[in-house]
């Protein structure tokens, strides 16, 4: 659990605490650890877990981010609670707690609760919301982007791009620190994260993650042509 250091928030705690009202911060501060990683401090009003991802408003209320959003907003990963429900609990509607939005996180949740949608470290991804409406929502997406070349059109799938939100490479993350959990050199891992063991396909943890580089990411709600391989 990283703990929070900044000029205003300096011993803010760690960022898997979340707090009922009143908040002791105001929803939109920020604070940032050891590391660098820059958090947020956001009003839920949803069920959310650790390490999926969150529309933010501009008034920094969060709720798991969907892929059939047609607004623009800021995005994020949740780092309150833990993975497993029953181990420590995760915010709910009117809870508060920490969003990362700048840095590497090493754990946010795909929908796959198998491959994670990843095979190789041949290609590109880029990031999208989720593919679908599961348990948990808000999970990551992705959709291959590997440029054929210039002398042939590539082919494209239409997807609400996560702007500033891309994986850290494969060859990268073994280099990271394990916790709260990494992905394996190959791709996603079924490796638990906050050494808790859920399972694949429970309520707050489906089992795959990736690590990502976060730099303030945002969705426009605007579907855009993607490329994708071709032959």
């Amino acid at each position: 659990m990283p703990q929070l250091q900044g000029p205003t928030l300096a011993g803010a705690g760690g960022t898997s605490v979340f707090y009922s009202t009143p908040f002791p911060h105001a929803p939109g501060a920020k604070a940032r650890d050891a590391a660098g990683n820059e958090y947020v401090f956001c009003d839920f009003t949803a069920s959310v877990y650790y390490g999926c991802l969150v529309q933010i408003n501009s008034i920094f209320q969060a709720a798991p981010l969907l892929g059939t959003t047609l607004r623009a907003y800021r995005v994020g990963v949740v780092c309150s609670g833990t993975p497993v429900s029953d181990e420590g609990g995760h915010p709910t509607s009117d809870s508060g707690g920490w969003v990362q939005v700048y840095g590497v996180h090493e754990a946010v949740q795909t929908g796959a609760a198998s491959d994670g949608l990843v095979s190789d470290s041949t290609v590109a991804y880029v990031c999208i919301p989720q593919a679908s409406v599961g348990t948990p929502s808000g999970t990551l997406s992705l959709i291959t982007a590997a440029n054929a070349g210039t002398s042939i059109a590539p082919s494209s799938i239409d997807g609400n791009q996560i702007y500033g939100m891309w994986l850290v490479n494969f060859a990268e993350v073994t280099d990271l620190v394990t916790w709260p959990g990494s992905s394996a050199a190959s791709g996603p891992t079924t490796r638990d994260v906050v050494n808790s063991t859920s399972g694949a396909a429970t309520s707050a943890f489906i089992g795959q993650t990736y690590a990502v580089f976060l730099n303030y990411p945002y969705v426009t709600g605007i579907t855009v042509p993607l490329s994708a391989a071709t032959s």
